[in-house]
């Protein structure tokens, strides 16, 4: 695991006179370096200039990080789905087996489910991934970590902050962002709008989100942070997948049971948290958060038994650490604490008119996870080596007794270490070397629905754990080059992989398969050719197999892991002049991809060229910033999602062609 400053002033306006800083990472738990740390963590520094980004998904930002694979940006019913070198391709909607942390506090369920749905683009400050099993830091479901780090009060940037945009298929984008204090207490405000008809016939959404961030020194060395966040998105339709011929026929049209049953999904999410940090002494700290989020979810899939969810979701955790640093060594030990509610019921889809009640159970999901982690400083050496673990309970209280009772639960704890090392030879050439773990149970909707019916607990379903061997080398030729190789080898067994059945259309079951081989190698580079002038690229090898899976009669030894393309590549330009003119370009490789698990079918890659213009000018004390973009410049008709092992062939979700959007940002 392995940071990259070259991604870190990727995001970035005006290149320093002097590109080698020192970055300091924070997702390790215990504070570090980039250069020396043995992990791969890539570090995303955000700046005015991404304002003008579409901020239409997450994708904008992750994209050029190595290791990393996104899909699904038009889909907003479905979410946008990240894998981190495999983990997380399998979801069918939103982030799986990946921990997502917004301000500290755990945005991804106990269960390992996310969303991003609540969280505008537009307040992002800094992004951390961490790139590979990670259990011994945050314990389930964390085969990588995305660690956000939101705006907050700067003396140096207060004020207000509107941004107005339009582009293709009906797309408005309107925010407002306001900051206001001192040394003593700070807040920042952000409220957004934003809704699209759609590339695709029944694609439209609309939602509003609005976010409170507080900041209060109590004390010299005592400081309260507090968060408020609520999201509302009434509309999201969902037009579904179609097979090769729709596609060719008419790659805009919804699939015609989508439209039957008016597929798609309404949310409403409310999330409050505090967190704080006592920093005792030069040697000690502590830190401490809890947080309380609701979730109310009203889905309409694309069959009639069961096909209206209504979904009820309470979570809430609390966590603490003590770190302590003697000599060359820092110790840092700590717990966390979730639980997990859902009140699921599911109803009739008489064509998108809510019948008969066909399921009601209440889902829990309890976990408590201990940990220790440790850095051993000395000389050119870090050694790093931490150990947690995990008790996970799973059930299901079935309320619907008139087909029997489906009741049941199981308990699946875990114990996961890692260790790591690095050597600084020289600022050129930093090798490095860390064996790590994760763990990742089913998830509550996974395991709410058994392959012989609609209802149930399927207690079959066991947890995936991967074991990884990671070895690179980073360095910094110069004060204008830096780069970055690492190689990679997971091995993982009973990975949960989804499917469908003839007898429930578009209803996704979980399997376990056998045992999985992922061997990879990353590659990133950064070259500042003037202050005003920056390259980026990267590159990503994935030979991703399953070593054991059989379904039936069919083995699929040897056949590829479906959903992860296995070459992908990225180039980017970015040109900041001091009168204000700004333009950045990047070009995306993706390569080819298998749609099931019997690799029978290949989607085509693509190459996605995206364009951003813009200039800044001051009117008045007002700071004044109009913007255009253009997404796939090259109109190449690519898939934007590919539906893993989806009945009927029904695999494909085309993406838009040609598109522009722009507006303008004002700074008061």
């Amino acid at each position: 695991m392995l940071a990259f400053a070259s991604i870190c002033y990727s995001q970035t306006g005006a290149i320093p006179e002097q590109t080698i800083d020192t970055v300091i990472i924070q997702s390790t738990r215990i504070q570090s370096t980039l250069d020396r740390i043995p992990a791969a963590v890539t570090v995303i520094k955000t700046v005015p200039q991404d304002a003008t980004r579409q901020q239409l998904s997450l994708q904008e930002y992750v994209q050029g990080v190595p290791g990393v694979f996104t899909q699904n940006v038009t889909n907003f019913a479905q979410d946008l789905r990240v894998s981190i070198r495999g983990f997380g391709a399998r979801s069918s909607f939103g982030i799986r087996g990946i921990k997502l942390i917004v301000d500290g506090i755990p945005e991804t369920t106990p269960d390992g489910q996310g969303q991003l749905d609540n969280l505008t683009l537009g307040i992002i400050d800094r992004i951390e991934v961490i790139k590979g099993p990670s259990s011994s830091l945050y314990g389930n479901a964390s085969g990588g970590v995305i660690d956000i780090k939101t705006r907050s009060y700067d003396s140096d940037n207060l004020g207000t902050e509107i941004k107005v945009g339009a582009g293709a298929f009906g797309f408005q984008n309107y925010q407002a962002t306001a900051a206001i204090g001192d040394s003593i207490a700070s807040y920042i405000f952000h409220a957004n709008y934003m809704q699209s008809d759609g590339y695709r016939d029944q694609s439209g959404f609309e939602q509003i989100n609005t976010n409170f961030k507080g900041r209060f020194a109590l004390a010299d060395s005592l400081y309260l942070t507090t968060i408020l966040n609520y999201t509302d998105a009434p509309q999201a339709d969902d037009p579904g997948g179609l097979t090769q011929e729709e596609v060719n026929t008419n790659r805009r049209q919804a699939r015609d049971r989508n439209q039957l049953f008016k597929t798609g999904e309404a949310i409403s999410q409310l999330k409050v948290g505090a967190s704080l940090e006592w920093l005792i002494n030069k040697k000690s700290s502590f830190t401490t958060y809890g947080f309380y989020s609701n979730r109310l979810f009203d889905g309409l899939l694309p069959f009639e038994n069961g096909g209206i969810v209504d979904l009820n979701r309470n979570y809430m955790g609390q966590g603490a650490a003590y770190r302590y640093t003697k000599g060359h060594n820092t110790l840092q030990v700590g717990y966390d604490f979730a639980f997990q509610n859902d009140r699921r019921r599911r109803f009739q889809n008489l064509e998108g008119e809510q019948g008969d009640l066909s399921l009601s159970q209440k889902e829990k999901f309890t976990n408590l996870g201990v940990y220790l982690t440790d850095h051993f400083n000395i000389d050119k050496w870090l050694f790093t080596a931490g150990a947690r673990f995990d008790y996970n309970k799973l059930s299901a209280d079935d309320d619907f007794l008139s087909d029997g009772d489906d009741s049941g639960s199981v308990t699946l704890n875990s114990f996961n270490p890692s260790v790591g090392v690095s050597y600084a030879f020289a600022k050129a050439f930093i090798p490095f070397i860390n064996v790590s773990t994760s763990f990742e149970t089913p998830s509550l909707s996974e395991v709410s629905t058994s392959p012989d019916g609609l209802s149930g607990f399927n207690e079959n379903l066991a947890p995936q754990k991967a074991t990884s061997v990671e070895v690179g080398v980073k360095g910094a030729l110069s004060n204008k080059l830096r780069y970055q190789v690492t190689t990679f080898s997971v091995n993982t067994r009973d990975d949960l992989v989804p499917f469908e059945l003839e007898a429930f259309p578009d209803r996704e079951f979980y399997r376990n398969a056998g045992k999985t081989n992922r061997l990879g190698v990353e590659v990133e580079g950064q070259y500042a050719f003037s202050k005003n002038l920056q390259a980026t690229a990267s590159y990503t090898y994935s030979d991703f197999t399953y070593d054991e899976f059989t379904v039936g009669d069919a083995d699929y030894a040897g056949n590829a892991l479906p959903g992860i393309a296995k070459h992908m590549s990225t180039l980017g330009l970015l040109y900041d002049t001091d009168a204000g003119f700004s333009a950045r370009v990047s070009a995306n490789f993706i390569g080819s991809q298998f749609a099931q698990d019997s690799n029978e079918t290949e989607v085509d890659g693509y190459e996605l060229v995206n364009v951003q213009l813009s200039y800044q000018t001051l009117f008045r004390k007002i700071q004044i910033k109009p913007y255009l973009g253009i997404n796939n410049a090259l109109d190449q008709q690519y898939t934007d999602n590919v539906r893993i092992n989806a009945f009927g062939n029904r695999f494909y979700e085309p993406a838009p062609g040609f598109t522009m959007y722009g507006g303008v940002i004002l700074n008061f």
